[in-house]
């Protein structure tokens, strides 16, 4: 093993034989380098080809290329020095042990692994994946095994959105058409893990009910109309987007909630109080939720639900609710 100054037009960066990383950001290190050069000399292993592989240092690398910097300092070592196993290794713990990864980040660990490097899922599932901070679970190696399915602008997608790793399994069920046509309604939006899971569920039962695509259900139904408009905030957006594709799945149950929402606006409530029901209304019990600061408040909200009741509106929701 040597240090030197390198060209850095003579690292095969097209060469990813090591790399896990995946989407990287470099605009903070494009400023440190800028500052104050590169710290720490990148890892490079010399082919008996005679180019140059990047074992540890590629986001650095890509920094001083974007940066136009002509030589980056290396540590080189020769191929009987470091097998391609041990030097995906270097690689494999210089990362985890100096930043979060990324969920398509561990895919590719545990497909090189497995793939490429040869390594037993046994291995894998008993030694790296606690390396990565998964649990050792058969179902969780084969969960991310599975996303090789992903469509580039979906791993992309995944990575920006900071997806979980069920999320990212079950939009690689899809197919690549349709990961196309599903990237471009996601993008507009950042649910939560169960919501988006939610989507995601409603968005295939309605397909596979109908016997048609989930390019077709995403037509029909306007969905990338709804949440393309830039002026509405991203949770109303789901909201909206759930929403929609629940009435089309679940019409009945749609047209009750809609009813009991009339039936909830009759009471005149204040804006500090809400009744809240079961969604799907298996839960016999209805709740009453509010807020208040002074007695004021209370009496006054205490005035509207009497109210309600002499009119005979509490008696409406509660025949209503329970037919």
């Amino acid at each position: 093993m040597i240090l030197q100054y390198i060209q850095t037009n003579q690292v095969n960066v097209a060469d990813d034989s090591f790399r896990v990383t995946f989407a990287p950001r470099l605009d903070e290190l494009k400023n440190s380098i800028r500052e104050v050069g590169v710290i720490n000399p990148i890892t490079l292993r010399h082919t008996q080809e005679g180019t140059y592989q990047v074992v540890t240092g590629y986001k650095r690398l890509l920094a001083c290329l974007e940066l136009n910097r002509q030589t980056i300092p290396a540590l080189i070592y020769e191929p009987h020095d470091l097998s391609p196993m041990q030097a995906f290794l270097y690689n494999l713990h210089d990362n985890i042990f100096t930043r979060e990864l990324n969920v398509v980040e561990k895919y590719t660990i545990c497909s090189k692994l497995v793939k490429l490097y040869a390594v037993s899922e046994e291995d894998v599932v008993k030694h790296y994946l606690p390396l990565l901070g998964e649990e050792p679970s058969y179902k969780i190696l084969h969960q991310y095994l599975g996303l090789e399915q992903l469509i580039e602008a979906m791993k992309v997608h995944v990575v920006e959105k900071g997806a979980a790793l069920s999320s990212a399994m079950r939009i690689a069920e899809f197919t690549p058409s349709t990961q196309n046509s599903l990237v471009n309604v996601l993008k507009h939006v950042n649910p939560s893990t169960n919501k988006l899971n939610e989507l995601l569920t409603l968005i295939r039962e309605i397909a596979a009910r109908d016997g048609t695509s989930v390019e077709e259900i995403l037509q029909r139904y306007q969905l990338l109309t709804i949440v393309a408009d830039p002026s509405v905030a991203a949770p109303e957006k789901v909201m909206a987007l759930r929403q929609t594709l629940r009435s089309v799945r679940l019409p009945h149950l749609t047209e009750r909630q809609n009813q009991l929402t009339e039936l909830i606006q009759g009471l005149q409530l204040p804006q500090s109080a809400r009744l809240v029901a079961d969604p799907y209304f298996e839960d016999p019990k209805l709740k009453l939720e509010c807020q208040f600061s002074a007695p004021e408040e209370l009496n006054a909200l205490v005035s509207k639900i009497q109210e309600a009741f002499e009119k005979q509106h509490w008696h409406k929701i509660f025949e209503w609710y329970r037919a």
